[in-house]
């Protein structure tokens, strides 16, 4: 059924307050407890001007009387699954997420059924989670960079046009932001150390993600192994504790592949992945013109065998990266994303700059971020068949594409006086002096550890 909000208007205005105040309330803990062990973090006005924006988006969008077209018809039907769960006791099987219904509708279900506030309350909600996810992820960059890139992508994030649209509505977004940051926070943590604490955010972050979006979750999940496995590989040969975690990765990794192979087979991949697959892509054939023109259909592509996925992966990635461009945007709803494209194809320039200067210490540098971007990436190059699903999708993996730009960039200005001191020192002139450049300076902020 239609969600319907309350009917008076002082009431949505009381409900939207109190969910600001909530959130507002929850983000300052957050901050204190990310700031007992990190004093130099200060992430108080971006993280201010992030929520802000985006409370402020709730009211624009609205207004705009675009509402319904620009957030899509998903949002009707999650509302009303919410409405049924919030209908039933406790007790029932439905409140349980990941079974029938996934952890974004119980959590929709737990506010309607603690206190029907309204649409817009349930939006502002949605934004705190999803600014939860960009403080965690902020976090995470400043363990790996120092607190001025910490600062610096936070700002990046709060001003994102995609992020800014995508954090208020009822749909999977916001909590898998929350997911990615919890791992990408959990995995920085485990660069340094693999302990129990670091194990648990990953673990946290993994299980969230799952819950919302099993396909990606579990992508996630295995950016959280790969961390794992990566930082005790490294760290094995030194620490006692290391070498047992290692071991119960490897232990894991071994009873997942018959799982893997069994799930990546002909037989299971023609019965799954490629239906899904078709099934996304049916509006292909409507024509590109007219009044039923698809301007945002992709074509269908091969996933029935693992060597048709092979083949045909860089395909559909290039198209969730890349599409919709520019010049297809054809209607209102979809020209008002065009700032997003533009930020993502800004964003990705940045990567391969960035990528190129550092790439002999890229893992190291951005590991915990680089994976779950890496995984995600495939995750969502094998749903997605549609250029404006994979808008939103993309909006996610713009998030940590950010967050690794920030980090190389910091690097690379670091590292810039030291190459220009070796190239400067190797180069004679025709008068036979070598010109040496300025002694190395390490950049403000950046650890001791990665200088």
């Amino acid at each position: 059924m239609p969600y319907s909000p309350p009917d008076s208007l002082t009431n949505r205005a009381e409900g939207v307050l109190l969910a600001t105040l909530l959130c507002a309330y929850g983000l300052v803990l957050l901050v204190r407890l990310l700031g007992r062990s990190r004093p130099e973090f200060r992430p108080a006005n971006p993280l201010a001007a992030a929520f802000a924006l985006r409370v402020a988006a709730i009211g624009a969008v609205a207004a705009s009387g675009l509402g319904a077209t620009l957030r899509g018809g998903d949002e009707l039907g999650f509302v009303a699954n919410a409405r049924l769960i919030a209908s039933l006791p406790f007790s029932s099987g439905l409140w349980v997420p990941g079974g029938t219904y996934n952890l974004h509708e119980v959590v929709f279900a737990l506010q309607l059924k603690l206190g029907d506030l309204g649409e817009s309350a349930l939006r502002v909600t949605q934004v705190g989670i999803s600014v939860c996810g960009l403080l965690l992820l902020a976090a995470a960059v400043h363990d790996l960079a120092g607190p001025r890139p910490g600062r610096l992508v936070l700002w990046l994030l709060a001003l994102e046009p995609a992020s800014i649209f995508f954090s208020q509505i009822l749909h999977k977004e916001p909590l898998m932001v929350l997911a990615s940051g919890l791992v990408a926070l959990g995995g920085a943590r485990a660069w340094r150390k693999v302990d129990a604490q670091a194990l648990a955010i990953l673990a946290a972050g993994s299980a969230v993600a799952i819950l919302t979006r099993p396909y990606a979750g579990w992508f996630l999940a295995s950016a959280a192994v790969a961390i794992v496995l990566h930082a005790t590989v490294r760290d094995a040969t030194r620490s006692l504790s290391a070498f047992a975690v290692l071991v119960g990765v490897l232990i894991g990794i071994a009873a997942a592949v018959p799982v893997i192979v069994q799930v990546t087979s002909k037989e299971s991949l023609q019965a799954n992945l490629q239906p899904s697959q078709t099934a996304n892509t049916t509006t292909a054939t409507a024509p590109t013109s007219g009044p039923n023109a698809n301007n945002l259909a992709l074509e269908s592509v091969d996933y029935s065998t693992r060597s048709a996925i092979i083949t045909n992966l860089p395909i559909r990635i290039s198209d969730l990266v890349l599409r919709p461009y520019p010049w297809q945007l054809a209607n209102t709803s979809e020209q008002l994303g065009v700032l997003g494209t533009l930020v993502a194809f800004a964003t990705l320039v940045a990567l391969l700059r960035y990528g190129m200067l550092a790439r002999r210490s890229l893992v190291r540098l951005v590991g915990p971020l680089l994976y779950p971007l890496g995984f995600l990436l495939i995750a969502y190059a094998l749903s997605v068949g549609n250029a404006g699903t994979g808008f939103r999708y993309r909006s996610h993996l713009v998030t940590l594409g950010l967050a690794v730009a920030v980090v190389l960039r910091e690097y690379c200005l670091a590292a810039a006086p030291q190459v220009l001191r070796t190239r400067s020192a190797d180069a004679v002139r025709g008068n036979g002096v070598v010109a040496v450049g300025p002694r190395p300076a390490r950049a403000r902020g950046w650890p001791r550890r990665l200088a």
